[in-house]
């Protein structure tokens, strides 16, 4: 599974604000949609979009 480049938003786990992660799509979509992180480029936004539960 490919990974998306996120940015953090609210700190969670061991990330804090302002960090970008590559994450698996499912966790990146569902991180989104609890407000923690958001898509660090356009591709990222497309792959989350794609991916959402």
């Amino acid at each position: 599974m490919s990974k998306i480049k996120v940015e953090v938003v609210k700190p969670f786990e061991r990330y804090k604000i302002g960090d970008k992660p590559e994450l698996t799509a499912v966790k990146a979509a569902t991180l989104e949609k609890m407000g923690l992180v958001k898509s660090a480029n356009p591709t990222a936004e497309k792959q989350i979009a794609k991916a959402k539960p």
